[in-house]
């Protein structure tokens, strides 16, 4: 009994220091987790697009220190205020940054890095929607919880997932606000606005933001009388102008990335085409667009989500704009950054109150996010998900190129000039 009794507290001591092992080894990860919350980011820092990636990655390169330093900036549950993440016991915010390309096979290769090398705990980006599209399904084969600051194809909440947010409107929401303000220009305005020309880069965004367009125009009394799908990065753009000023339209709509938007500008010039255009953004709205073409840019209009106006009524867009500057970025705020900002703080609050880095905790969090618009770079009522991960607050606007500014021509409350239309003759 004796020698069967010693036997037994072997095995008892054995298994108490295999056990004290498991332990040990479980409270080292807890511990390096706290210490160190790791988001990858995936922006488009080179391709077709790397000026509006960088501009993002700015603002995503400022968030890092808003989090780990202090700042006096108003924030949910006061994290600017704070030295790294309030109920995370001060960790520190580490951000791994990835490079799409602009590409959906690059992207997907990023996320699966991102995830499986360097154990992330969330994923932020990123702008292309064709991208996102891969990127997301990734995120949702490894239940990583991601936002999605700038991509607005309505399809990207439209697939079911679970672990997918989008913070920014979507082009159902941008592309309606399109044909509610030319309907109220021709309403209030005296202007006939009757036949629509639709000029589209041919990826996934430009594609579903036609087809918005395309179904809902008759809804608005217009009609579609051209429709063009030209491809992405094109290098001559010759006969799609040629069509346009055939068909004579009222009004241009195009969807085109930045390089895209200066050649077909280039190629108006050209032809003498006068039809004022109203772009869904992007290549459009970007500073590239009027530093590349100059005076030729004006009178090009957009649906937007920013004008200037804003640094005086929008506390932090003030905030943010100073700081990007104070880090060499000449640009400040506009509404790429003030979109990022939003993702952003979404996800860095969604952690703080999810009080852990377990992927599935910080889904929880997103679920129930409810973050006021006091906290916000643009002049939005907050951040709430429907069902879908959509958020279900974000207004947009239209502005107008006139005088190298983008200024708010409408809704009718907050515009800063009056509309011009028609367009005058081309200065040469």
């Amino acid at each position: 009994m004796e020698r069967r009794g010693m036997e037994h507290l072997k095995k008892l001591i054995i298994v108490a220091g295999l056990m004290s092992c498991v332990f040990g080894l479980s409270s080292f990860v807890w511990a390096q987790d706290v210490k160190e919350v790791r988001v990858g980011v995936i922006w488009p820092l080179t391709g077709p697009i790397p000026y509006l990636g960088n501009l993002c990655k700015s603002v995503t390169d400022l968030g890092v220190d808003l989090v780990n330093k202090k700042f006096d900036i108003d924030s949910p549950g006061n994290i600017f205020r704070s030295e790294g993440f309030p109920n995370l016991k001060g960790a520190k915010l580490r951000l791994i940054m990835a490079d799409d390309e602009g590409k959906p096979d690059v992207g997907r290769a990023a996320a699966e890095r991102l995830i499986t090398v360097d154990k992330v705990h969330a994923l932020l980006g990123t702008v292309m929607s064709g991208v996102t599209v891969t990127i997301s399904q990734v995120a949702e084969q490894y239940k990583m919880p991601m936002v999605n600051t700038n991509s607005s194809s309505p399809k990207l909440t439209q697939r079911g997932f679970k672990y997918f947010f989008r913070t920014t409107p979507h082009d159902e929401i941008f592309v309606g606000t399109i044909l509610e303000f030319l309907k109220d220009l021709s309403e209030k305005k005296k202007v006939e606005i009757k036949t629509i020309a639709v000029v589209c880069e041919d990826t996934q965004w430009g594609q579903d933001a036609a087809e918005v367009i395309r179904k809902r125009a008759p809804e608005f009394g217009m009609k579609v009388v051209l429709d063009i799908a030209y491809p992405h990065e094109a290098t001559n753009v010759e006969a799609e102008v040629v069509r346009l000023k055939g068909a004579k339209p009222d009004v241009i709509f195009m969807s085109s990335y930045d390089s895209d938007a200066i050649l077909f500008q280039k190629t108006f010039k050209k032809y003498d085409v006068r039809i004022p255009i109203v772009a869904n953004n992007t290549g459009h709205k970007d500073t590239i667009f009027f530093t590349s073409l100059g005076a030729d840019a004006d009178f090009v209009m957009t649906r937007d989500l920013w004008s200037e106006s804003m640094l005086r009524t929008v506390p932090v867009a003030k905030q943010v704009d100073e700081l990007l500057k104070a880090r060499g970025n000449k640009e400040g705020m506009g509404e790429s950054q003030g979109r990022v900002f939003i993702g952003f703080l979404t996800l860095i609050d969604a952690i703080n109150r999810a009080g852990s880095t377990d992927p599935e905790a910080i889904r929880q969090a997103l679920v129930n996010t409810n973050i006021s618009g006091s906290y916000l770079s643009l002049p939005w009522e907050g951040v709430r998900f429907d069902q879908t991960g959509q958020n279900i607050h974000g207004k947009p606007m239209i502005t107008q190129w006139q005088g190298g500014k983008l200024k708010a021509i409408w809704p009718w409350r907050i515009v800063e000039t009056g509309v011009v239309w028609p367009l005058p003759a081309w200065k040469h």
